[in-house]
């Protein structure tokens, strides 16, 4: 599981190890890892370089807090994101405002119907990979939340005729919008959620579709970019690629029988997200937040978050099972439930 951060497998099992521990040497992280200490010492030794473990003049080591190392690599890329997001939208400026460009390379679409049918085509004549920003509000609503209803949608047939989908969810999910993102991770797509700067849709990495955020603004018409031009299209992909790396993802699990809710919950602790994050995310307050992680704490039997990010390196069972709900959800507060369109 830490493979993002450039850890190996062998410098992840010392660190679950050695997570839980005040310290230990070298022969017992060897005993309790089953590995030879020359093994072990390389292991530490790339866990220091990392920032997650420390030795002693005694001989000891140490596991430091993974969640202040994530911290520091998620900073570093949400300065990227920032820079890349003041860029696009400096394009999307560009674009709107280029209405005598060439036909080939960007066509203004105006109106719903247009723009509907264009993302359907669009969807329709992927044959390799989707890749897409998704961020309220919608060109349509969709009404029902099952397999059925979702099996009309292009995307759901794309994945049908086994085109890769990557989706990076703007935060914000109630219920209801946590079983779609179910139903569809569980067809095949990949999800994520971050602060997404705009609405997207990549196809084969040749053409995207560039909905203009402010035409949903009240009395305004609905507007939209289709970008055929290359140069455009690899600094959109470029963008899209950012944003993605830097992504909390949102199912590790296709399980029908598991919480998503849970899994989320879990996904963010792990990339070191803040309980406030996390809150905003699901759509309930702080306290509800940490009272399921005080909770997947006794059910690990575990004090500390050091010692749960551990746990629940180890513990990959533990995500089919449901969390109790809060005792109160500040649904005064939540964010009024939408449709993937």
């Amino acid at each position: 599981m830490l493979q993002p951060l450039g850890i190996s497998a062998e410098a992840e099992a010392v660190y679950v190890a050695l997570g839980p521990l005040p310290s230990a040497s070298v022969a017992e992280l060897a005993q309790l890892t089953a590995s030879t200490p020359e093994c072990v010492v390389e292991s530490l030794e790339e866990l220091r370089r990392l920032g997650l473990a420390t030795d002693s003049s005694l001989g000891h080591w140490r596991a430091l807090p993974l969640l202040d190392v994530v911290n520091h690599l998620k900073a570093q890329r949400l300065s990227e994101i920032e820079q890349a997001s003041v860029a696009a939208e400096s394009l999307e400026s560009h674009l709107l405002a280029a209405g005598a460009t060439q036909a080939d390379d960007i066509k203004i679409l105006v109106g719903r119907e247009s723009i509907v049918a264009a993302h359907r085509e669009l969807l329709n004549s992927a044959r390799r990979e989707i890749c897409g920003f998704d961020k309220p509000p919608y060109a349509q609503a969709r009404p029902d939340i099952t397999e059925e209803a979702l099996s009309v949608e292009p995307e759901w047939q794309a994945l049908e005729r086994n085109v890769t989908l990557r989706v990076v969810y703007h935060p914000g999910f109630d219920p209801d919008r946590l079983t779609e993102l179910g139903l569809f991770a569980a067809k095949g797509e990949l999800s994520r959620t971050s602060p997404v700067p705009m609405k997207l849709i990549l196809v084969d990495s040749h053409v995207a579709l560039i909905p203009s955020m402010r035409s949903y603004n009240p009395g305004h018409e609905l507007r939209a970019s289709i970008v055929r031009h290359a140069l455009l299209v690899e600094a959109l992909q470029w963008l899209f690629e950012a944003v993605w790396d830097a992504a909390v993802p949102i199912m590790t699990s296709v399980n029908s029988e598991s919480d998503p809710r849970r899994q989320m919950l879990i996904s963010m602790l792990m990339t070191g997200s803040t309980d406030s994050a996390i809150a905003n995310t699901l759509n309930i307050n702080v306290r509800s937040v940490r009272r399921w992680i005080s909770d997947l704490m006794d059910e690990l039997g575990v004090s500390t978050r050091l010692q749960l990010g551990a746990a629940l390196i180890r513990s990959e069972g533990l995500r089919g099972q449901p969390l109790e709900p809060p005792v109160r959800l500040d649904l005064d507060h939540a964010v009024i439930p939408f449709n993937r369109r």
